[in-house]
């Protein structure tokens, strides 16, 4: 598992934004809570889209772009994978596998993160409730969380997907191209993110969709830290996603 390392050494940040998300507790069994933030737009919508946070930071890095999302008539859901922000317990906590010996952090994460494809169906399944059968619903995820968001397209109704700094290892991108690559497709990278920049490359090649699009960006910045470098990308992203859904 190539980001399990990079995790964690990483320094957990926490984003913090004043928003007017309704704050969820979704029920994932065995007494386990997932905590979510819900984006309802004032006017009742049949468009939504699943934001799904990378795996040093949690669901706040997108309070931004979830109310922008909402002031376009776009529901939004953004969730705390299990182990992350408020989606913990004794149990789970990636804090808690940070400080494990080395040799027990590996296990930890496994079984940890084999939970989060329930854990991200749980999400979609409470956002498309709040939509008509004719609605539609995409997702975007962010470095760990693109896995899930093609794990979660291939089981259900996406209409389109968005990889946010997220580096897919070469059965992912096969899995993209077998029953994916047909939607619109966002993809975002900075060339110096080396490992990230090549996977966004080859996406990019195998999406078939004539609306997909790819960021490219200078530097090294991964995930959250290119929306404080272009104040403007959080605004790209919603309009690519009203024009799409």
């Amino acid at each position: 598992m190539k980001l399990l390392m990079p995790l964690l050494s990483a320094i957990l940040l926490t984003v913090t934004v004043t928003t007017n998300a309704e704050e969820l507790t979704l029920d994932a069994g065995q007494d386990f809570k997932i905590k979510a933030s819900f984006y309802q737009s004032d006017d009742m919508s049949d468009r939504a889209v699943l934001l799904l946070h990378q795996c040093n930071y949690n669901r706040t890095m997108y309070d931004g772009m979830g109310k922008q999302l909402a002031e376009q008539g776009i529901y939004a859901l953004s969730m705390d994978f299990r182990g992350f922000g408020e989606s913990v317990n004794e149990q789970f906590s990636v804090e808690k596998i940070q400080a494990l010996p080395r040799e027990e952090r590996r296990a930890a994460w496994q079984k940890m993160s084999a939970h989060w494809p329930t854990d991200v169906q749980l999400a979609y399944n409470h956002l498309a409730s709040k939509l008509t059968d004719k609605g539609v619903v995409g997702v975007i995820g962010a470095s760990c969380g693109g896995a899930q968001a093609i794990t979660l397209a291939e089981k259900n109704d996406i209409s389109l997907i968005g990889f946010f700094s997220s580096n897919q290892r070469e059965e992912n991108i096969a899995r993209y191209k077998k029953v994916l690559a047909q939607k619109p497709t966002l993809i975002i990278a900075s060339e110096k993110d080396t490992g990230t920049y090549e996977s966004a490359q080859q996406l990019f090649t195998t999406a078939d969709n004539d609306n997909s699009k790819f960021i490219s960006y200078k530097g090294s910045e991964h995930g959250y830290p290119l929306l404080d470098k272009d104040k403007h990308l959080a605004g790209y992203i919603v309009a690519w996603l009203d024009s799409q859904l």
